[in-house]
This record gives C-alpha cells, structure tokens and sequence, in this order.
C-alpha cells in the first residue's frame, strides 16, 4: 500500500513523513524546491516536484490505489482572505481532482481547531457536536472548512472514502517559523501576556498528531468521520509562553494586556493590515488564539483509534529547545539585547 502526501516539507510534514514511511510500502512526498530533496529522501520519502498554486501541479503526485494524505495549507494567523483562499482553497480542490481522477484509495485531509467559533471557548468542542462556525475575520479557519466541505462533496461523489482531523495548536522540533516570530516578538517588546494567562491552550505534540493522521488514514473505522487531536493535559497561556521562552533562551514576559484592550488593538490591525505592504504583528486570530480557554474533546479519536498522546508539555518542549539549541537558534536569538519589560496593562 503506498501514500502521497502534501505538506512533507512543513512542521507537521517531517514526523508524518517518518510515520508514514513505518506503515507504507511508499510514500510520494510533494516537493517544491530541489534542496528540500535529500531531507525527505533521508526520512523516508520519495520526492516528487510539483505545486498545488498551479493548475496541473499536482498531477505527478497520485497513483491508482494511494491513500492521499492532504496536509499542505497556509499556516498563518495573517494575511489576505483572497491568499488563504488561493492556497489552502483552490490547492485542495487541485489536489482533489487529481486525485480522485487517479483512483485513490482514500482521502485524508489534516484540518484544525480554528473552525470552531469563539463563543465555545471555556466548553469542551467536538466535532459531531460543536457547531463549525469561525468568524469572518479567521480566514485561517474559514479557509479550511472550506476545504473541508470540498473534500466531503467531492470524495463523496466519487464514491471515495475520506477522513478529516481537526488538530489543536501543534509545536514541536521544527517549528521555525513559530519560534521565530515569537523571538521576534518577544525582542522588540511586543509580546503580552492576555488576560490573567490562566486560560487553557488545547495544545498537541507534532509526533503525536502524526501518529493520529497515520492511524486515521489506516484504519477502516475512520471512514466518513472528523477527529479532534488534543491533548488533555492543562497547558495555560502563561505556561505556554513561559516554556517557549525558556526553550529560546529569553526572558519570561510579565507584561499583561486585558483581553478586551488587546482585542481592540488588534481589531485596528486588522483594518491595518489590508493596506498594501502592512503587516502588524497582532491579529484578531492570534488574540483569540491565545487569550481564550481551549478544551478539545478527543474521546472518538481515541476510542476509534485507540490514539492517545505519549508526550508530556514538559517533554515536549524540552525536545523543542533541543532542537532549536542544535539549529544555532539559541545564540542568534539571545545575540541581541531584549527591551526591558514594562508596566503591566491592568
């Protein structure tokens, strides 16, 4: 049995490529650039050249009988709607065509949390039970429900199984371009704490989210369902944003915003940020993002699947920083003074 998969190339995409290649004779990995080549060679992966933002672009990836693992998406909390669209939309309606064209054997599409609308925060979401209704102003959000939508029409006409896994707020080894803003953020004294930072984070471990797309993409139980990936482990605000800067080496912010002052500023990003070449370092997405109490319900996922998180936060992010500590990360990000914090926003 052989997979295709998008996304090998992203932070999710190196532990689903190493997972994948346990359980699959091959896996065909979309490759845009030639120097990213040898790294999924060296994980497992064929490479094969191609890029779903073209039309015919995705056609070199899908062979009869492969089980299509669609992780490719803009991952961003900012940007214009007709950019999300372009990407995350139309790419899987390429990857979609292509594939069903090719007899696919299934069709597993990697979603996320950000579907679901503010108004659940602080109640358990599922996804047979909690309405998927982002705000207009989460185009991150809407963009995958989007895609959603077309992979349960289309597969569904085609007669071809599919499978949707919504995941939580994924870190990992390999995140750099999480890490990065957030030093950036973080050295030019921009970075708050929202609220009291006791509100939950639904956070997910990167392997441990690969290991739920592979099981999902595997298992006959999955056909026709939508996952939720969490952990259950209570991660806070304060907790997250104090374990990543112990993890790059810089100091803990203590600076506070309330919620609704954050919100505000952020609002006026937004209306910023659709000028031509503006790009504030705050959105509605991110306020919300991490100034809300998260609760994901997994419980189909692991009674189905019999999945079950086996990293720990603490261990988690000590891999990150091991990583991030191997990559040079630590010296360039602590090369620079950070800004002394300032008075708090009560």
């Amino acid at each position: 049995m052989n997979a295709a998969l998008t996304g090998g190339t992203g932070f999710l995409g190196g532990p689903l490529v190493r997972r994948l290649s346990e359980r699959f004779d091959e896996v065909r990995v979309m490759v845009r650039r030639l120097k990213d080549d040898a790294r999924i060679r060296a994980m497992g992966g064929v490479p094969v050249r191609g890029d779903l933002t073209v039309a015919g672009g995705c056609d070199g990836l899908v062979r009869p009988g492969d089980v299509v693992f669609h992780a490719a998406a803009r991952v961003d909390l900012r940007g214009s709607w007709s950019t999300f669209r372009r990407t995350t939309v139309d790419g899987t309606r390429r990857l979609l065509e292509a594939s069903l064209a090719r007899g696919a054997s299934r069709f597993v599409y990697i979603s996320s949390a950000a579907v679901y609308p503010p108004e659940a925060a602080g109640t358990p979401v599922r996804a047979d039970h909690t309405p998927a209704t982002p705000p207009r102003f989460n185009y991150y959000g809407r963009a995958k429900l989007l895609a959603e939508s077309l992979v349960r029409d289309e597969c569904d006409r085609a007669g071809c199984p599919w499978t949707i896994l919504r995941l939580g707020f994924c870190y990992g080894p390999g995140n750099r371009v999480g890490i990065e803003q957030f030093v950036r953020m973080r050295k030019r004294d921009r970075l708050f704490v929202i609220g009291g930072g006791e509100n939950r984070i639904a956070t997910c471990y990167s392997d441990d989210a690969a290991r739920a797309v592979v099981l999902a993409g595997t298992s006959p139980l999955a056909d026709g369902k939508i996952y939720d990936v969490a952990s259950d482990e209570p991660v806070t605000q304060r907790r997250f944003l104090d374990a990543m800067a112990e993890a790059t080496g810089l100091p803990k912010t203590r600076r506070r915003a309330r919620f609704k002052v954050a919100y505000a500023a952020a609002f006026v990003a937004d209306m910023l940020a659709k000028i031509p070449g503006c790009e504030p370092p705050y959105s509605r997405m991110a306020v919300m993002l991490m100034g809300t109490d998260q609760i994901i319900d997994a419980a189909r996922t692991r009674d189905d699947l019999g999945w079950r998180p086996e990293v720990t936060f603490a261990e988690g992010m000590r891999r990150t920083a091991e990583w991030y500590e191997q990559m040079g990360g630590r010296r360039a990000a602590t090369r620079a003074p950070v800004i002394a914090a300032g008075s708090t926003t009560r």
